[in-house]
């Protein structure tokens, strides 16, 4: 059946078959086409691979041609590789620059952009890229987008071919001139048979050449290896030659730093000295020897002095200890100098200093003018008048906080009637409120019927001072002055106190030492009186009659004690008289 050629009436068609389709063999993955092996043929027919070895085959003695017209001549196909995959991750890379017009700008009118022209050869795809400059003003980066573009009217596309070094490329209107490129490109384009141009330089953009030469750092003349300043830095760092010094009879301390041969002068203050807090008379500076020797044609008008001007600074050998020296035009008398000082002048530079000379005694000042407190302004209180003269900021004075604390809720009430001098006013109670915490006192006038009056504040709390005792300093009335037939004056109003509040007598029995005894007197006669100190009156006669019973009961033990002390004497004696008795009786 396999021997049958394939003609009409010799093929068999096999009804076990029903599916004739195909699987597909060629496919695309990640985007190259790739070829699918399947293991199945038409039919969903499995095939095995092994099997082909025992499959039937042609006889080769019948069908064999070579063996009669000899071996046809092979030739060997390299295997094809695609486009895509020969050229994948290989471009062309090319150095170009173009120029860029500013307008309406006085420092720049043109501006060269440095970019690079990125050729992709497996799908003949390009880019411009910029690479990124430091504090350029403007984006950078990708600035033509990878893809296929044309070179000309007629669309045609950019190849490989159209790039060189030395010409110019037009991409998207932009003028892009090819300078170099990379080894990789030149041996490519060498190996097509191009011949590549000469490198040429990138022109550099005027613009920031001129801002790079603002920001760097101007050089100078190189000194020499001993005139190094890290060197005397690392060496010399916190070596400082100090001198006391003298100027208008004023005293200042000179300092020479080795570091940098700096001078700075500082003035010594004393408490009130009258002068401005000002510690450097003189900031670390050079100190030139001359500093009015400058050129004629000098514009020191306007300009400073510099190196160029002038030529000797001052050294460590031009301070001597009492000799003086010209520094900008005062001259400073040396008097002394610290320890390190001395020591490094004879170690160092070999010349000792001399010794210290004495500095004068400062000119005594005429003490200051002592402080008057000037008279009340009739505003306000006199302490109000007062706290505005400690400062420059008037500002209310101080309270005392701590008697407000302890004795806030506190108050001592008395009990008053005027002392009329009108007709009208004869017949008029009054209640006294004097408040611990802050001693301002409070007048507050009691009903009484018919009498044509209302109850009310006659006088709001405040402090009352004493008559006669001066409007500046004034004294106030105070617990002490008030007591039971006392006289009150208040601004020419007359009061006076005929009772007082129990609470009274508590407080002047607690703080004793505070009042005199003929206060303590007064109010404890009108309590007294008054009936209101019975529970007092009980509490002290069983406190004297528990003391006059301790002492008669000391009184009797004494006594007592007495009695014995002559019954033991008595026979104490007795004994004696017997004793000698019978002694007289042996010897007779």
């Amino acid at each position: 059946m396999a021997n049958l050629p394939l003609l009409p009436g010799y093929t068999f068609r096999d009804i076990s078959v029903k599916d004739y389709k195909l699987p597909h063999k060629l496919d695309v993955l990640n985007g190259f086409p790739v070829v699918r092996d399947t293991n199945y043929g038409i039919g969903r027919r499995l095939t095995d691979a092994a099997s082909v070895r025992y499959a039937e085959g042609l006889d080769p003695v019948e069908y064999d041609i070579s063996s009669v017209y000899g071996r046809v001549p092979c030739y060997v196909y390299r295997q094809f590789v695609p486009h895509y995959a020969v050229f994948a991750q290989k471009c062309l890379r090319f150095k170009a620059f173009f120029r860029q017009g500013v307008f309406n700008s006085p420092e720049e009118h043109y501006r060269v952009r440095h970019v690079d022209i990125i050729y992709y050869l497996e799908d003949d795809t390009l880019c411009v890229i910029e690479p990124v400059v430091k504090n350029a003003g403007f984006r950078q980066g990708k600035l033509v987008r990878r893809g296929r573009i044309p070179k000309n009217v007629k669309r045609d596309l950019f190849i490989w071919k159209d790039f060189n070094v030395g010409i110019d490329v037009c991409i998207y209107g932009v003028v892009y001139h090819i300078v170099d490129c990379d080894p990789f490109t030149r041996e490519f384009l060498t190996s097509q048979g191009i011949d590549v141009g000469e490198k040429e330089s990138l022109p550099a953009d005027p613009y920031t050449e001129q801002r790079d030469a603002k920001c760097r750092t101007p050089t100078g003349i190189t000194r020499a290896l001993g005139d190094d300043p890290r060197r005397r830095f690392l060496e010399y760092d916190g070596m400082v030659l100090s001198f006391d010094a003298t100027w208008n009879d004023d005293h200042y301390r000179v300092m020479y730093f080795l570091t940098d041969d700096t001078v700075a002068i500082r003035e010594i203050h004393e408490p009130n000295d009258g002068k401005d807090p000002v510690a450097m008379l003189l900031r670390r500076m050079r100190v030139p020897k001359n500093w009015q020797s400058l050129p004629s044609w000098h514009p020191s008008i306007y300009m400073e002095y510099g190196d160029p001007e002038i030529v000797e600074y001052c050294t460590p050998q031009d301070f001597r200890v009492g000799e003086t020296i010209l520094l900008f035009g005062r001259r400073f008398l040396l008097h002394d100098c610290d320890a390190f000082t001395r020591k490094y002048y004879s170690d160092m530079l070999g010349t000792p200093q001399p010794d210290a000379i004495p500095v004068p005694a400062r000119m005594e000042r005429p003490a200051p003018a002592k402080y008057e407190i000037p008279p009340h302004i009739k505003f306000g209180s006199p302490e109000d008048t007062y706290a505005s003269c400690l400062s420059f900021i008037p500002k209310p004075p101080k309270k005392n906080v701590i008697r407000q604390l302890a004795n806030f809720p506190k108050k001592l009430r008395y009990s008053a009637r005027m002392d009329a001098v009108h007709p009208e006013d004869e017949g008029r109670d009054f209640v006294m409120e004097y408040s611990l915490s802050d001693g301002t006192i409070q007048i507050n006038e009691t009903e009484k019927r018919n009498s044509g009056r209302r109850e009310g504040c006659f006088l709001s709390s405040r402090l009352i001072p004493k008559p006669c005792t001066g409007k500046d300093n004034p004294e106030y009335y105070t617990p002490q002055d008030l007591f039971i037939g006392a006289r009150i004056n208040v601004y020419n109003h007359r009061f006076v106190i005929t009772g007082a509040d129990l609470f009274v007598y508590r407080y002047v029995e607690a703080n004793r030492d505070k009042f005199c005894q003929e206060v303590r007197e007064n109010l404890r006669d009108y309590f007294l009186q008054q009936g209101m100190l019975q529970d007092d009156v009980d509490i002290e006669a069983k406190k004297i009659q528990e003391r006059e019973n301790e002492q008669k009961l000391l009184a009797d033990n004494i006594i007592a004690q007495n009695v014995e002390d002559d019954v033991n004497a008595n026979k104490c004696m007795d004994k004696e008289f017997d004793m000698i008795g019978h002694k007289e009786l042996i010897t007779a």
